[in-house]
Formats: C-alpha cells, sequence, structure tokens
C-alpha cells in the first residue's frame, strides 16, 4: 500500500463499444490537472465478454499518463455496486445460485459454492490479465438478506439470522480478497459501504486483512433523474465521516470517501460547489474519489469546471 495520498478519478464506462483512443488520452490527461493520480475503471460481466481489449487499452494508456489503475467489479452476482445499473447476466442462467425467494434484483447466495468458484475464477482472469494496480469494492449488497440456499441451510440450520448471514458474507469478501493479493501482492484495495449498512457488517469488514482503505460513498447537492423537483436522494457525505474515521482507526486501515457529484440538475450546482469546497476544507481522507464527468448531469462542463477548480486549489494546499 502506498503512503501518497489518493485521489481517484471515478470513470464509469461500461460497454465501450466505440473506443477512440485520442479522446482516452484526452480523458487521462485532464485527470491529471485536475490533481487525480488514480483512476477506477468499472467492470462488468458485459466487458469480461465484449470489452477486453477495450479495458486493456484503458489501462496502457492510462498508466501512460501516470495514473494508478483500480478496478471496480461491478454488479457481480447482484453482490456489489458499480456500473451498470442491471442484473447479473451470470446468475440469470443460474438460477439454483440465487437467493430464494428475495423480490429485488437477483442476489447470489454467498455459501453456493458454485456462485463462489465462477466469482473467484473471474477475478484470477481480471487480476491475471490486467496490469491493474488495485480493487475497489464499491457497496456490498444485500450482507443482512437471510437466505433459504439450501447450501445456507446445510451450513446454518433452518432459521440462519440476519447476523449469520453478515459474518458469510464478511468470510466471503475476505477469502475473495485474499485471492487477490495471492495473485498480484501489491493490490491496493479499498472497500466502502453505505451509511444505511449495519455496523454489524461495516465494522467487521473493515478488519479483512488485504483491505487498506474503507470508507463510504455520500452526495453533496441534492440529485434528480430528469426534470422532476430535485431532492436529497442519499445522505451528505459529511454525516459518515466520525463512523469512517472510528471505524478505520478500529481496524488499523486508512479512509476513503466518494462524492457523488451526479444525477445533479442545473439548480444543485451552486449547493454542490460550496459543499465541495467546505468538505475539502474540513475533511482529509486518505484515499478521496470524485466521479469524472458523472452520469447525468444537466450541465456536465459547469460541474466538471467546479470540481477541477476547487480540487487544483485544495491540492495545492496538502
Amino acid at each position: 500500500m502506498t503512503n501518497e495520498r489518493l485521489v481517484t478519478a471515478y470513470f464509469l464506462c461500461h460497454g465501450h463499444w466505440t473506443v477512440i483512443p485520442h479522446q482516452l488520452e484526452e480523458s487521462f490527461r485532464d485527470m491529471v490537472e485536475c490533481g487525480f493520480n488514480a483512476v477506477a475503471f468499472s467492470f462488468s460481466e458485459s466487458e469480461m465478454s465484449y470489452s477486453r481489449r477495450a479495458f486493456e487499452l484503458q489501462i496502457k494508456l492510462a498508466h501512460k499518463y501516470g495514473l494508478k489503475c483500480f478496478v471496480i467489479p461491478s454488479r457481480f452476482g447482484g453482490r456489489f455496486a458499480g456500473a451498470p445499473l442491471m442484473p447479473s447476466m451470470w446468475l440469470s442462467q443460474h438460477e439454483q445460485c440465487r437467493v430464494p425467494g428475495y423480490p429485488g434484483w437477483p442476489l447470489a447466495c454467498v455459501e453456493s459454492k458454485e456462485f463462489v468458484d465462477w466469482v473467484t475464477a473471474t477475478m484470477t482472469t481480471l487480476i491475471g490479465d490486467y496490469e491493474l494496480d488495485g480493487i475497489i469494492w464499491d457497496e456490498p449488497k444485500g450482507m443482512d438478506i437471510i437466505s433459504r440456499h439450501p447450501d445456507t441451510i446445510a451450513r446454518f440450520g433452518p432459521e440462519p439470522t440476519a447476523e449469520q448471514m453478515q459474518d458469510s458474507f464478511v468470510e466471503f469478501l475476505g477469502s475473495l480478497t485474499s485471492h487477490c493479493k495471492s495473485i498480484r501482492p501489491n493490490l491496493t484495495i479499498t472497500l466502502f459501504s453505505q451509511k444505511t449498512d449495519q455496523p454489524y457488517f461495516t465494522q467487521k469488514a473493515s478488519k479483512i486483512p488485504g483491505i487498506d482503505y474503507v470508507g463510504y460513498d455520500g452526495n453533496l447537492a441534492r440529485q434528480s433523474t430528469f426534470h422532476e423537483e430535485p431532492s436529497w436522494v442519499k445522505y451528505r457525505l459529511e454525516s459518515v465521516w466520525e463512523r469512517t474515521i472510528t471505524e478505520a482507526k478500529e481496524a488499523g486501515k486508512r479512509t476513503f470517501a466518494l462524492v457523488e457529484n451526479m444525477l445533479m440538475p442545473a439548480v444543485a450546482i451552486p449547493e454542490y460547489e460550496t459543499n465541495l469546497r467546505a468538505y475539502l476544507a474540513n475533511h482529509r481522507p486518505d484515499h478521496l474519489g470524485l466521479y469524472y464527468y458523472a452520469h447525468n448531469n444537466e450541465d456536465p462542463e459547469t460541474v466538471h469546471a467546479i470540481t477541477k477548480r476547487l480540487m487544483r486549489e485544495h491540492l495545492k494546499t496538502q
């Protein structure tokens, strides 16, 4: 793990059907000018099937401009976030590995050996084939959902508890983290959760060996998806700072925070500028992430100009 403060551009780029190298280079140069020293790429099952060369090209070009390259394993088994917002393709073809009866999007059963073997093999390919510098485990999902999958019942009995489900997820994530480190020992690994996650899970997950940074994401401005009235869809990022510090300290880890500067209507841009300036002045996560040209902003150029200007001003003082 590097002692350098990490400042990561979240670059969610699902699909990449049309890859134009000089446009990627322009983006990477601009990231460096913003003060970013790392970039995080989403990687879904779709990329594994259709965008292998495109992903390799991204990494090579980002490294050319001195950026560390982190991967965000996205939507694998429905157990992580990241782009795109869609169910796991693999799970749609392996219904026997789903948490049965769950009314939301399909969730893989983490007690299912078949699922664990698949996701482990997928990470083996991902970490082994690409010159990655790190992994970001983005918002684990469904940790306290009680599964009555046969493999769960075989392990925990007929009435598993929410605590057992969370313990099992911690074990699953710990094993996957250890496996990735065994392939590439110098990986920098970050885990972030949501404020709504149970402390029972986040406190234990923070202590997983091999994870370097822990924290949360959050908003600094109101959001809307189109023309509806903007609202505070998610909690403010500042509200999880003390929890981040406490959990990181207890686990012997460093701190992480991700600014979700996306889904922003034009009317909310001034509050984003005010709140980002205040956040940067009053909080100093060891690993700071912001979206790069975040998706679905009404005026993306203005949002980016604010981000770039405030980040450069902030980093000059560090």
